[in-house]
């Protein structure tokens, strides 16, 4: 008897509850549509348009800009996957094994697109840093715009905030990596993946992070040197060159060197080691087209014999767009 009064008692309120669930599925996402204005500022790579905090002094960075004295940056990447598997990714499982704590999700049609954005707190040794996120689907590929500031500031966490809600982009799903790297290697297979598209580079990791989590602290980057002609005579030279520039400080000491055939390219294969108080292994492989150099670059810091045969067997497969 008690037990049929105290489901005459919940029953109610189940339904109460799934029918609060009901309409809010119903309504779908919240739509966003925001208008360019002259306050608006490029400071990406992508074509993302926003209007920037008030009382910032920005510098461009590589990946954006920053206000070092504010501790305020805005960081932005291209991410090749589809927008549907990079939010499986986004888990509170998977940001927590990041040292990530998801406070806040909620999606929308952005500009026409499907976005996602979240608040998530992020420790940074003793610090705690604040990061609103903004992932925008662009059919094969993924936008990710972060905005970064003390966690403990609310105001500044509002300006940034403000900034990322302020962001613009044609309705057009078209495809920024006609502008990215003419050529791409196969990692089905192999460890590597994914990690993120910077400035037209392409970085893989083991673990899909950039900066890694992995020990051996191993990444895998496809970029191009356009309208950079180099006559074959001075191919090695170049090679070499650009060796010394990956590890910025830091004499490499060359190990190997041999010509090699990728694709119908000729190229140099250059194998060495950093000379600093941690041994790390730089393989590089330069690949000429008679216009531009394609680039890729594959530095570990331990498991030097298996990475080694990672990077050849990586750059083996290298295709050059058609």
């Amino acid at each position: 008897m008690k037990l049929l009064q105290k489901t005459a008692i919940l029953l109610p309120v189940l339904l109460f509850f799934f029918f609060i669930a009901g309409n809010a599925e119903a309504e779908g996402p919240k739509e966003i549509n925001t208008e360019k204005s002259p306050l608006h500022r490029s400071v990406f790579a992508m074509p993302v348009y926003v209007v920037l905090p008030d009382g910032c002094s920005f510098v461009k960075s590589q990946a954006g800009c920053v206000d070092k004295t504010k501790k305020v940056s805005l960081e932005s990447s291209v991410i090749r996957l589809p927008y549907s598997a990079l939010l499986e990714e986004f888990t509170e499982e998977n940001l927590k094994k990041a040292s990530m704590e998801l406070k806040m999700k909620n999606e929308f049609i952005w500009n026409g697109s499907s976005a996602i954005l979240m608040k998530i707190f992020q420790k940074k040794g003793s610090a705690l840093v604040g990061k609103w996120t903004l992932v925008v689907d662009r059919g094969e590929e993924c936008w990710m715009i972060n905005g970064l500031y003390p966690a403990k500031d609310q105001k500044r966490g509002e300006a940034v905030l403000k900034t990322i809600k302020s962001a613009y982009w044609e309705n057009e799903k078209s495809s920024s990596s006609a502008e990215i790297p003419q050529g791409n290697v196969d990692v089905h297979g192999t460890p590597l993946k994914l990690a993120a598209l910077l400035d037209g580079a392409v970085v893989y990791t083991k673990d899909g992070f950039l900066p890694t989590k992995k020990d051996d602290g191993s990444l895998f980057v496809v970029s191009r040197l356009s309208n950079t002609f180099v006559t074959p005579d001075k191919q090695p030279g170049f090679a070499k060159e650009k060796l010394q520039m990956i590890e910025k400080g830091e004499k490499i000491d060359i190990i190997s060197e041999k010509e090699v055939m990728i694709d119908g390219l000729s190229g140099i294969e250059i194998v060495g080691y950093t000379s600093g108080e941690q041994t790390k292994l730089i393989y590089q492989t330069m690949l000429f087209d008679g216009r531009n150099s394609h680039v890729m670059v594959g530095i570990a810091k331990s498991d030097i014999p298996e990475n080694l045969d990672l990077f050849h067997g990586t750059a083996e497969t290298f295709k050059t767009a058609r």
